[in-house]
């Protein structure tokens, strides 16, 4: 379901809009839209890193949260040097999430 929202858009903003959309000839509500869903993805991974990295999430938890498979979560995992603590409770309550 589709809903609509007014939102105040400062003009620095507004103006970056408008040339990705001259440039890519799209509409600045499809530019809008994908910018939002880049944001919502990056948000939900920021979240998922920081309860891994605090102890709040196994890894497989922190992937859903994230929205990622729990491989690509682990290549992330690497690719920022977070250090990956596994403990066998972990695993057992990510065995548990996938029965």
């Amino acid at each position: 379901m589709e809903d609509s929202i007014s939102v105040r858009i400062p003009a620095k903003e507004l103006r970056e809009i408008e040339i990705i959309s001259n440039e890519e000839k799209r509409k600045k509500s499809d530019v809008l839209r994908e910018i939002m869903y880049k944001g919502i993805m990056e948000k939900k991974l920021e979240i998922a890193l920081k309860k891994f990295q605090n102890n709040e999430a196994t890894a497989s938890k922190a992937a859903e949260i994230a929205g990622v498979p729990l491989t690509i979560f682990l290549d992330i995992l690497y690719k920022k040097n977070i250090n990956f603590h596994y403990s066998l409770e972990d695993f057992k309550e990510d065995i548990e999430d996938l029965i």
